[in-house]
């Protein structure tokens, strides 16, 4: 019978090996290479998936909930843009703070306890009353999300050797892709009915009321999945818990080798890592913890890994500015070019540019029905993303993930170009999928690059603040893109383009 993960990932003490033949020291990359690559690893990218697909599901979910919502909370398009916002300035504003959790307090804590609290807040979310108090509980969601965010990357790296880390990561971002395609189905299927009930005077319960508990499910297993599961071994070994680290390895090596069990596992003793130099705070006293957060953060700023959190952090925000901030704007372009009658032969600026006068859809009438153009092209745009986030997983066995980088802003930023020469309706989808999700896998592989540049004790720290700067642009880039698109199509384009080739060019300067 195939074991479940709660016994996979029961770390089991085994007696270590006597005599003298297995009594060398091992490092623990040496150790890891040893415990062999098989189904506890795939387990981990499963788990570590769908805590990406939980954050997705959170930030793309509001994208079908708001306008099916505005007319019972009375929103005004400028307030669906902030409560739409209020996510990532929540994920902004704490992942400076759960960068220094993870590297201080664990990896696998601050994830589990995060993803159970943003379960809690969504499930408040769906008795919000109006603006004020759904804004202020999206925000807390975006503040607890911001911690599997980013700390998911540094857990699952830590159990992959440098050969196979980063096709981990890229495998268990195929889940975040699945998300967008979650929430357009689950979405399409509950706004299709018209049911409603009263709890209170001032809450009706109706079908995007629990939209919102529908997209934090997969968010809310994983939390459970990871009470079964250990803390990262490389994470144990910088803490100076060599033995537990060990255990963990021996459990892992158990799982890939059922044949064998533990007894084959010739590891009996960990060096000290080479990272543990961090210095923590074990007191309660403020000063002492401002210190340890500022002994987190001061090495990300000196040569080399100030080049490497540089070019990591314009991969970012150039990324995130495209994937989330174009692609937030996505399926509202394309049914406004869906809905056009200038003719088929009009470029795409000439359509977007019609009214210059307008930066948002404006509503004269409150119709809270969604389009089943917005849940087509969301579902086109996420299965277009699973599935080249796939073939870029098995590339990675091929390439490394800086030549992939350097190649997906390449031809993201080419498709920017070619879409204002571009009058087909088809050729235009095409291209706007290409240049998102391109963009988009650009996210996961400076997160798997992120992992591998920076050492151990500030690692949670680096890809929290890569993240961080990432999301700021996001919602820069979400507000304006479409004040940009109706002022000036074509140099709003030619910019997003320029940026990608700045990247691509700035990937040269990663070892």
């Amino acid at each position: 019978m195939t074991p479940t993960i709660s016994t996979v990932f029961t770390v089991e003490k085994v007696p270590s090996p006597v005599g003298n033949a297995r009594k060398r020291t091992h490092t623990f990359d040496e150790a890891l290479q040893l415990t062999g690559f098989g189904r506890a690893q795939v387990l981990l990218v499963i788990l570590s998936g769908c805590s990406i697909m939980a954050s997705l599901n959170e930030a793309m979910g509001m994208s079908i909930i708001l306008p099916a919502c505005r007319c019972d909370l009375n929103l005004d398009p400028g307030e669906q843009g902030m409560i739409g916002g209020s996510i990532f300035l929540g994920i902004m504003t704490s992942s400076y703070f759960w960068g220094y959790q993870a590297d201080t307090r664990g990896r696998l804590v601050v994830i589990k306890y995060a993803l159970m609290a943003v379960s809690v807040c969504s499930v408040a979310s769906s008795f919000a009353t109006d603006f004020g108090s759904l804004m202020a509980l999206r925000f807390i969601t975006g503040v607890f999300i911001s911690a599997p965010a980013a700390a998911v990357y540094a857990y699952l790296g830590e159990f992959g050797t440098a050969e196979k880390r980063t096709q981990m990561i890229s495998y268990a971002s195929v889940m975040a892709s699945l998300g967008v395609v979650y929430v357009a189905l689950i979405g399409w299927w509950m706004l299709s009915y018209d049911w409603s009930f009263v709890i209170t005077e001032s809450i009706v319960f109706k079908p995007w009321r629990l939209l919102f508990i529908l997209n934090t499910i997969p968010g809310f297993l994983a939390a459970i999945a990871y009470c079964f599961c250990p803390e990262s071994p490389k994470f144990l070994l910088t803490q100076g818990r060599p033995e537990e680290a060990l255990e963990v390895l021996r459990t892992m090596y158990r799982i890939n080798n059922k044949s064998k069990g533990s007894d084959g596992f010739e590891v009996t003793s960990l060096s000290s890592d080479v990272d543990s130099d961090r210095k923590n705070s074990n007191g309660g006293r403020m000063v002492d913890i401002l210190k340890s957060m500022r002994d987190q953060t001061v090495p990300l700023f000196r040569v080399p890994l100030l080049v490497y959190f540089f070019v990591c952090c314009m991969h970012s925000i150039t990324a995130f500015a495209i994937y989330g901030g174009l692609g937030l704007w996505f399926p509202q372009i394309m049914n406004q070019i869906s809905s056009d009658d200038s003719g088929e032969g009009t470029l795409i600026c000439s359509i977007l540019e019609v009214n210059k006068t307008e930066t948002a859809p404006q509503f004269t009438v409150c119709n809270d029905n969604v389009e089943k153009e917005t849940f087509i092209y969301t579902i086109i745009l996420g299965t277009f993303g699973a599935s080249y986030t796939f073939v870029v997983s098995l590339a990675l066995g091929r390439f490394s993930a800086k030549t992939m980088l350097a190649f997906n802003t390449v031809v993201a930023g080419s498709a920017g170009i070619l879409l204002q020469f571009v009058a087909n309706n088809y050729l235009v989808a095409i291209l706007f999928c290409v240049e998102i999700m391109f963009a988009g896998i650009c996210v996961m592989l400076v997160n798997a690059l992120a992992v591998s540049l920076f050492p151990t004790h500030v690692r949670g720290m680096a890809v929290s603040l890569v993240n961080m700067v990432g999301r700021l642009s996001c919602f820069a880039a979400s507000s304006v893109i479409g004040l940009l698109m109706a002022q000036n199509c074509p140099l709003t384009f030619y910019l997003l383009s320029a940026v990608l080739f700045v990247s691509c060019g700035l990937t040269f300067l990663l070892k």
